[in-house]
């Protein structure tokens, strides 16, 4: 019977309530990325954590270290690219500079460079910026300076740079539609600029969608007094961490039971002929059955199968969620899903 490979663990207690770029589904990706990596590098799932050789405690722990670096490090990306308008408005002003030492100065280009300086919403994000960064900050747009011709040189050919050029001080609200569109211009339209970002950071593909969600959040919150609402960084104890941890950590504690629990709804099981990502999968969505009281259970499976459909192979989808629906079905019956909260039953 299933309840017989139950391990009591201590309750996943998320809620992410407070404003967070880094979402849930991020915080699963993440974790997924950590069970394979922690596979790959020669874990054991034969083996208790607790009777871990001093290599495999080594491995363990730099793996949830790495973890928790990878969380940082989409927060540090996400203000890396909120800075990029003033470090190009700076470089363009170098530019200015050069033009104004010449004999016979192009009036209009000199006019043009200041674009971005004359928006103050440019320096207050920056602002925030410097006020949010680590004391050990990864990135450094000093490394990607030799792009910004291309930049500029892409911002010279869209209308909306035109349009707000004519005016000496923009209002804060053009100030604003400016920003957006800037940014939109250069995800969606710009293939160079996301290879360029691609290559500078290897967890931009995973972080885009949360990321630029969270630069037009932060735009459109910004107040014309000065004022930046910025998502709050993660630290150690923040709900985030604590998830990521916490789905990694019970995975592993429970990894073995949940083979057992898999083989026991499964015809000719063989973890071997299962991808690896499938299963590690399926892993992390039976840690949050049982161990995420306050996750419904037909969210963590929609998530889990968003997530196999972008992480594992093309039919791996169908295999994980006629997997998960016979685990699902037996727990529930046996009264091993326990959630707790409002309308989570059944749920």
């Amino acid at each position: 019977m299933l309840h017989q490979f139950v391990e009591i663990v201590r309750p996943i207690f998320v809620s992410l309530q407070s404003r967070s770029m880094i979402s849930r589904r991020l915080v699963r990706i993440k974790a997924l990325q950590a069970l394979y990596s922690y596979q790959q590098g020669g874990s054991t799932d034969n083996v208790s954590l607790q009777n871990l050789t001093p290599t495999q405690q080594e491995h363990y722990q730099n793996t949830l270290a790495n973890l928790n670096d990878s969380i940082n490090q989409s927060y540090d990306f996400f203000l890396f690219l909120l800075d990029l308008p003033f470090q190009l408005s700076t470089y363009l002003l170098e530019k200015q500079t050069i033009e104004k030492s010449k004999f016979y100065p192009d009036q209009q280009k000199i006019r043009d460079l200041s674009i971005l300086d004359r928006m103050p919403l440019v320096k207050y994000l920056h602002r925030a910026v410097e006020d949010n960064k680590r004391k050990q900050f990864p990135f450094d747009w000093s490394e990607l300076v030799g792009q910004y011709d291309q930049y500029y040189e892409w911002m010279q050919t869209w209308e909306f740079v035109r349009d707000i050029n004519i005016f000496d001080a923009p209002t804060f609200q053009q100030q604003q539609a400016f920003l957006e569109e800037f940014y939109a211009n250069l995800f969606e339209t710009k293939e160079l600029f996301f290879d360029n970002l691609n290559d500078y950071y290897s967890g931009w593909s995973d972080d885009e969608l949360y990321t630029t969600r969270e630069i037009e959040k932060t735009i459109q919150s910004a107040k014309e007094n000065g004022v930046v609402p910025v998502p709050e960084k993660p630290t150690y104890n923040s709900e985030e961490i604590e998830m990521a941890n916490q789905l990694f950590t019970t995975t592993c504690k429970n990894s073995k039971l949940y083979e057992s629990q898999v083989a026991e709804i499964s015809d000719n099981w063989d973890p071997s002929r299962i991808a690896i990502m499938d299963l590690l999968i399926i892993k992390l969505t039976l840690t949050e059955f049982l161990h995420c009281p306050t996750i419904p259970v037909k969210v963590t499976i929609n998530e889990y199968l968003e997530i196999t459909k972008n992480y594992s192979t093309p039919n791996s989808s169908r295999f994980v969620n006629g997997v998960l629906d016979k685990l699902r079905i037996v727990m529930e019956s046996q009264g091993l899903i326990q959630k707790s909260g409002r309308g989570l039953r059944d749920k």
